[in-house]
Protein backbone atom coordinates (compact mmCIF):
# COMPACT_ATOMS: atom_id res chain seq x y z
CA UNK A 1 0.00 0.00 0.00
CA UNK A 2 1.77 2.98 -1.27
CA UNK A 3 -0.41 6.51 0.08
CA UNK A 4 0.55 9.63 -1.08
CA UNK A 5 1.44 12.14 0.86
CA UNK A 6 -1.41 13.87 2.97
CA UNK A 7 -1.75 17.63 2.06
CA UNK A 8 -1.05 18.86 5.63
CA UNK A 9 2.17 16.80 5.78
CA UNK A 10 3.80 18.39 2.28
CA UNK A 11 5.76 20.87 4.30
CA UNK A 12 7.36 18.19 6.85
CA UNK A 13 11.30 16.75 5.46
CA UNK A 14 11.71 13.45 3.76
CA UNK A 15 14.17 10.52 4.04
CA UNK A 16 14.27 8.07 1.79
CA UNK A 17 10.74 9.21 0.22
CA UNK A 18 8.82 8.72 3.63
CA UNK A 19 7.45 11.79 5.96
CA UNK A 20 9.64 12.63 8.45
CA UNK A 21 6.64 12.83 11.37
CA UNK A 22 6.72 15.97 13.54
CA UNK A 23 7.71 13.95 16.94
CA UNK A 24 10.88 11.96 14.97
CA UNK A 25 14.40 12.99 15.96
CA UNK A 26 16.11 15.04 13.31
CA UNK A 27 19.59 14.94 14.07
CA UNK A 28 22.71 17.07 12.46
CA UNK A 29 19.96 16.96 9.44
CA UNK A 30 19.30 12.84 9.41
CA UNK A 31 16.15 11.58 10.63
CA UNK A 32 16.28 8.85 13.51
CA UNK A 33 13.09 6.87 12.67
CA UNK A 34 12.16 5.54 15.61
CA UNK A 35 13.35 7.87 18.22
CA UNK A 36 11.23 10.07 19.34
CA UNK A 37 12.00 14.00 20.07
CA UNK A 38 10.86 14.07 24.23
CA UNK A 39 10.16 18.05 23.47
CA UNK A 40 8.13 17.91 20.52
CA UNK A 41 6.51 14.98 22.33
CA UNK A 42 5.81 17.15 25.47
CA UNK A 43 4.51 20.17 23.24
CA UNK A 44 2.43 17.72 20.99
CA UNK A 45 0.57 16.61 24.07
CA UNK A 46 0.44 19.90 25.41
CA UNK A 47 -0.77 22.29 22.53
CA UNK A 48 -2.51 19.16 21.16
CA UNK A 49 -0.58 18.77 18.38
CA UNK A 50 -0.47 15.63 15.11
CA UNK A 51 2.60 13.34 16.07
CA UNK A 52 3.05 13.21 12.30
CA UNK A 53 2.16 16.92 10.80
CA UNK A 54 3.12 19.28 14.05
CA UNK A 55 -0.35 21.30 13.07
CA UNK A 56 -3.46 21.67 15.40
CA UNK A 57 -5.31 18.89 15.97
CA UNK A 58 -9.16 19.39 15.22
CA UNK A 59 -11.89 17.97 17.17
CA UNK A 60 -11.33 14.45 15.79
CA UNK A 61 -8.39 12.60 15.55
CA UNK A 62 -6.79 9.25 16.59
CA UNK A 63 -4.80 8.03 18.98
CA UNK A 64 -2.82 4.36 18.09
CA UNK A 65 -3.16 1.81 21.14
CA UNK A 66 -1.43 -1.10 21.99
CA UNK A 67 -2.76 -3.84 24.07
CA UNK A 68 -0.08 -3.06 26.51
CA UNK A 69 -1.20 0.67 26.38
CA UNK A 70 -4.75 -0.43 26.79
CA UNK A 71 -3.72 -2.00 30.02
CA UNK A 72 -1.75 0.48 31.26
CA UNK A 73 -4.64 3.02 30.34
CA UNK A 74 -2.88 5.70 28.22
CA UNK A 75 -1.17 6.14 24.72
CA UNK A 76 2.75 6.90 24.99
CA UNK A 77 2.54 8.46 21.88
CA UNK A 78 0.42 11.82 20.78
CA UNK A 79 -2.57 11.86 18.49
CA UNK A 80 -2.93 11.78 14.54
CA UNK A 81 -5.47 13.76 11.99
CA UNK A 82 -7.47 11.52 10.45
CA UNK A 83 -5.95 12.01 7.35
CA UNK A 84 -2.27 11.49 8.75
CA UNK A 85 -2.81 7.88 10.37
CA UNK A 86 -3.44 5.76 6.85
CA UNK A 87 -0.21 7.31 5.59
CA UNK A 88 1.62 6.34 9.49
CA UNK A 89 -0.15 2.80 9.17
CA UNK A 90 1.04 2.74 5.39
CA UNK A 91 4.58 3.59 5.98
CA UNK A 92 5.33 2.92 9.89
CA UNK A 93 6.62 -1.07 9.97
CA UNK A 94 5.49 -1.12 13.88
CA UNK A 95 2.17 -0.06 12.73
CA UNK A 96 1.99 -2.20 9.96
CA UNK A 97 3.37 -5.16 11.06
CA UNK A 98 6.74 -5.55 9.15
CA UNK A 99 9.08 -5.09 12.12
CA UNK A 100 8.06 -6.37 15.54
CA UNK A 101 10.53 -4.22 17.88
CA UNK A 102 12.26 -0.81 17.53
CA UNK A 103 15.81 -1.59 17.67
CA UNK A 104 17.83 -4.25 18.53
CA UNK A 105 19.71 -2.38 20.77
CA UNK A 106 18.29 0.59 23.47
CA UNK A 107 18.57 3.91 21.70
CA UNK A 108 20.53 5.36 24.31
CA UNK A 109 22.92 1.90 24.20
CA UNK A 110 25.03 3.55 21.07
CA UNK A 111 23.16 6.78 20.06
CA UNK A 112 19.84 8.16 19.21
CA UNK A 113 20.61 8.57 15.46
CA UNK A 114 22.33 5.46 15.27
CA UNK A 115 26.17 7.00 15.13
CA UNK A 116 28.61 8.95 16.62
CA UNK A 117 27.81 12.67 16.90
CA UNK A 118 31.01 15.04 16.79
CA UNK A 119 29.31 18.36 17.20
CA UNK A 120 29.92 19.87 20.36
CA UNK A 121 27.05 22.07 20.05
CA UNK A 122 24.49 19.37 19.26
CA UNK A 123 21.45 18.62 21.72
CA UNK A 124 21.72 14.93 21.33
CA UNK A 125 22.19 13.47 24.50
CA UNK A 126 25.35 12.79 25.96
CA UNK A 127 26.40 8.97 25.86
CA UNK A 128 28.44 9.74 29.35
CA UNK A 129 26.33 9.45 32.47
CA UNK A 130 26.75 12.37 34.26
CA UNK A 131 27.29 12.45 38.29
CA UNK A 132 23.80 12.02 39.12
CA UNK A 133 23.21 9.28 37.22
CA UNK A 134 26.76 7.44 36.89
CA UNK A 135 25.10 4.21 38.69
CA UNK A 136 21.60 3.84 36.47
CA UNK A 137 21.01 1.48 33.92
Amino acid sequence: MNLAIPQRCTHRPLAGGLIVPWVSMIHNGHAAFGSLDAERVFRAYRDHLCQICGHKLDERCFLIVRPADQARGYSPEPALHPECLPYAAAHCPMLNGTAMHYRRAPVLASHPAGRPCTDPSCPCPSRDPDQGHASRR
